[in-house]
């Protein structure tokens, strides 16, 4: 029998024809995402049982709610690409399944011919009396060249044929697998289209249920907004105000050699050490941890109308983030902490990183003080949990100077 290197080379080159590096790399890419989405419902889905305990139709039920059917539906849209991605996977090895089969059977032939062919000249006499009948050394040389490559194509379609047939028999190995893959594939999306239904139902009766108590829920938003509008203006005024103290200094610094800096109300005049820290920060836009180990966002970044009171228009310079009961508040970056204050019986914190602010709200313990130095991940202080809701829930803003910035952009995704 043919040796085993030559084998096993034929092999991998059979086999190296197989699905593209870009389709095994989605295929990659999906099952992570799924992994990812899997989580954040999950943790949702936690936040949305324990808000339920309350036994009061909230608003944070709801915003937990439309946070499910939104990640849910998202995951069953990347089953889709799931399902379809292994569809390709399936066609492709059908397709090389019969295309080994034809080879085999054709190498089988071509085989099956040589083998009758040795039988009728099998003697070695006959082989001996071919080449001594050469009229001359040159043509009994040629001879006997052919007779032993004849040999080596022989040895070779013997290979050939094994090569194919372990390669077939992987082909097959592999596509019970895919076929099984798409199988428990489409039996988990027939089970989250179930649960994303019940989702909906449930949605569908919470928000029928708010809106027969709109006017109290438009003035408890109202009252909230009136409240994170009255923060909002003592952040800025703070920082406004720490932009004038840098600018003072720099300004004092440089007419100490003779010189004038360049300083403007809407940016802090930094040190050489904060432009360092600035450039650090920005580098990390889209990957810094999160304020709270788990959570969810709750309101997004910006000014739009309420998911279901659509007379209250809300503006957000941050985001919310809902989170469990309890859970400690964390430094998203190193700096150094600029300020502790307390508004409505509520403390927030506000963290400086050389030309960046950010800043943590709704806390009700802090364990950290102006001045002090932070670094990544650094427990901070506590969220705050509306007892009335049942909602746990931080705020969470990223300032550039006096500028407001989606913190949801400088979040790790």
């Amino acid at each position: 029998m043919w040796n085993k290197p030559l084998i096993w080379l034929v092999t991998v080159c059979l086999l190296s024809g197989g699905f593209s590096g870009l389709s095994a790399q989605d295929k990659k890419t999906l099952e992570a995402n799924k992994k990812k989405v899997e989580q954040e419902i999950a943790q949702t889905s936690k936040l949305l049982e324990q808000t339920r305990k309350n036994k009061r139709n909230s608003l944070a039920e709801l915003e937990l709610l439309n946070k499910n059917i939104s990640m849910r539906t998202k995951l069953i849209s990347g089953l889709n690409k799931e399902v379809s991605l292994t569809d390709q996977r399936i066609n492709k090895l059908t397709s090389d399944i019969s295309r080994h089969t034809r080879d085999i059977e054709n190498l089988k032939k071509e085989y099956a011919a040589m083998l009758q062919s040795s039988y009728l000249h099998r003697s070695q006499y006959d082989k001996w009396m071919f080449i001594l009948a050469s009229s001359d050394f040159n043509q009994a040389f040629r001879r006997l060249q052919y007779i032993k490559q004849y040999g080596d194509h022989q040895r070779l379609t013997v290979a050939q044929i094994e090569a194919k047939q372990a390669a077939l028999e992987e082909k097959r190995a592999e596509l019970t697998a895919q076929r099984t893959e798409k199988k428990q594939l489409l039996d988990k999306q027939e089970k989250e289209k179930g649960k994303l239904q019940k989702e909906k139902t449930a949605q569908n009766k919470l928000v029928n249920t708010l809106k027969k108590k709109e006017n109290q829920l438009a003035a408890q938003l109202k009252a909230k907004q009136k409240k994170r509008n009255e923060l909002n203006a003592q952040i800025q005024k703070i920082i406004q105000e720490e932009i004038r103290k840098s600018n003072e200094a720099a300004q004092k610094k440089a007419a100490a050699s003779g010189q004038t800096a360049t300083t403007s109300s809407a940016a802090y005049a930094l040190t050489p050490a904060e432009k360092a820290l600035s450039a650090d920060f920005e580098s990390n836009k889209g990957k810094l941890p999160w304020p709270t180990a788990k959570g969810s966002i709750s309101s997004s970044f910006g000014t739009h109308p309420h998911p279901v009171v659509k007379s209250v228009t809300v503006t957000n310079n941050g985001i919310d983030i809902i989170t469990e009961a309890r859970s400690a508040v964390r430094a998203v970056f190193n700096g150094e902490v600029s300020n502790v204050g307390t508004i409505y019986g509520l403390k927030f914190i506000m963290i400086r990183h050389g030309a960046y602010t950010t800043v943590y709200s709704n806390l009700d313990q802090v364990s950290v003080k102006k001045g002090d130095k932070v670094t990544t991940k650094q427990t901070i202080g506590r969220v705050a949990t509306n007892q009335e809701e049942g909602k746990t829930e931080l705020q969470f803003q990223v300032w550039k100077g006096v500028t407001k910035l989606d913190p949801a952009l400088w979040l790790a995704r």
